[in-house]
């Protein structure tokens, strides 16, 4: 083999190994810029790709990097039908990436759930059950505990779902609330006064995340599992749109509130037996003001958990209040409403 022949198959190879790192790294590009930064368009984006190409090849051919024929219609001849497989090859990876940015809800459940049986089911009800009402701060059990009795009320929930457009969206698109989906950055450049502002607010002054809810495990019926999902990833919305902290006064009046929409038996046994824990002073607010509020808000406001907050950010909250059929228990302050 000459050395002619040599530098020929180095530049094959080269150029083959070249092309490889570009699809790859065009791959990565199209998924980072369709999940992490939420492009909304993957035919946006493939078509700036070939924009940028063709002007990055021009570009190095007028300073002499590289040298191909001018186009002519005797090169489309040539060289077809490779524009087409490019075409095609760019826009469905795009769309591949799109798609697979975030998994269904099925297919996330389907890897975490643990099946069990009746007997098991009572059994770690009962656990729960006791250990929850020893330790009302171990999260997880009160989850398991949930998950465990409430099939009733799920189906309830799912049901007052699929009354309204906006619940039957919500049950089909299944939208979840996290740090990977929704931009809390963006919500703490939203006016003040609005829902998803204020929200961000919340959880900046409670030190809270929306990344802290455990997944669903024990639900049988995957729909339901999904609603059980929806209400812990909207609980601390329901704090934030009632102008409720965290403290044990204000999880017991949103408990309550929760207990009368949603029925869920961990609901109605953490308003009752936590309300047991209040200190003197915050017992006697608690039934002068806070408990008849919770019950009238429950009994009277339209069924939270079929909102979706996620289309609302932007709106006002004293709005919201008005539309959802909601008086505040802690007026609005004039700060904290839009200008």
């Amino acid at each position: 083999m000459t050395i002619h022949d040599d530098n020929a198959m180095f530049a094959r190879a080269g150029t083959a190994l070249f092309y490889g790192l570009s699809s790859f790294l065009i791959t990565v590009v199209n998924k980072t810029v369709l999940t992490s930064f939420g492009f909304p368009s993957f035919q946006v984006l493939g078509i700036g790709q070939m924009l940028a190409t063709i002007v990055l090849l021009f570009a190095a051919k007028k300073l002499r990097y590289i040298d191909f024929p001018n186009l002519e219609a005797g090169i489309c001849l040539k060289i077809w039908p490779l524009p087409i497989i490019y075409l095609g090859n760019m826009i469905f990876a795009a769309r591949t990436a799109a798609s697979t940015s975030s998994p269904s809800f099925e297919t996330v459940y389907e890897k975490v759930r643990v099946p069990l049986s009746p007997v098991q089911r009572a059994i770690l009800a009962a656990g729960a059950a006791a250990i929850s009402f020893t330790d009302p701060f171990r999260g997880d059990m009160i989850a398991c505990l949930a998950e465990t009795t409430g099939d009733k009320a799920l189906a309830y929930c799912h049901r007052q779902m699929l009354a309204t457009s906006e619940g039957r969206r919500i049950l089909e698109e299944k939208p979840r609330i996290n740090s990977s989906v929704v931009s809390l950055d963006e919500l703490k450049r939203l006016p003040v006064g609005t829902l998803g502002r204020i929200y961000r607010e919340f959880l900046d002054v409670n030190n809270v995340s929306p990344d802290s809810r455990p997944a669903v495990r024990f639900v049988r019926d995957t729909e339901l599992a999904y609603v059980m999902q929806r209400y812990r990833e909207t609980h601390d919305i329901f704090h934030a749109l009632l102008l409720m902290p965290t403290t044990m006064l204000g999880e017991v009046s949103v408990k309550w509130i929760e207990a009368l929409q949603l029925r869920l038996p961990m609901c109605s046994s953490g308003a009752i037996f936590g309300a047991y824990r209040l200190r003197p002073r915050q017992r006697k607010l608690y039934l002068e003001h806070h408990l008849p509020w919770a019950i009238s808000t429950g009994i009277r406001a339209k069924f939270l958990l079929g909102v979706y907050f996620e289309e609302r950010w932007e709106q006002p909250l004293d709005e919201f209040h008005r539309e959802m059929n909601i008086v505040p228990l802690v007026p609005i302050s004039p700060d904290a409403r839009p200008s």
